[in-house]
């Protein structure tokens, strides 16, 4: 097993140096990439509520050439972690900048509900939480997805 599968199903936010020092640690040990290395970092510092540090990370690691999943996860992290430090309009551009394999593309749609609600846009932010929630709408996801792209097109608030 991936020593750091092991570390992120054990992580405890309790003691941020133990967990800074493991991270090291496992990092120095194992022959991952550079772009992996920085991923996991990013990661780390956004898991302890520290998302100033999480960003540069997040973005080295897309610089450096993360696989596809990792690409994936690191866009949606970096998304979260821009909204959290007052980037909304950033957090929105990674979010649809980008072709998002389809196993992100509920996660991609829930960030971008929440950060559009921050900067106000209520009924963009109504139909993103919406399509997030498409794979969950079952026999009534033809409806839902219509009633969603209706929200665009009349006034905030009318039925």
């Amino acid at each position: 097993m991936d020593p750091l599968v092991a570390f992120w199903r054990e992580a405890d936010d309790a003691d941020p140096v133990r967990m800074r020092v493991e991270m090291t640690d496992l990092l120095s040990a194992a022959s991952y990439s550079d772009a992996r290395a920085l991923f996991e970092r990013a990661s780390l510092e956004d898991f302890l509520g520290d998302e100033a540090a999480a960003v540069p990370l997040y973005e080295a690691s897309l610089s450096a050439g993360l696989d596809d999943d990792l690409e994936n996860r690191a866009r949606i992290q970096l998304a979260s972690s821009l909204r959290n430090v007052g980037r909304p309009t950033d957090a929105l551009h990674v979010l649809r900048d980008f072709e998002f394999s389809s196993e992100y593309l509920s996660a991609r749609d829930a960030f971008a509900a929440l950060t559009l609600w921050d900067i106000g846009d209520a009924a963009q932010a109504l139909r993103s939480a919406l399509q997030a929630a498409n794979p969950a709408t079952g026999k009534y996801r033809r409806a839902i997805g219509a009633y969603a792209a209706e929200l665009s097109t009349r006034p905030e608030g009318n039925p």
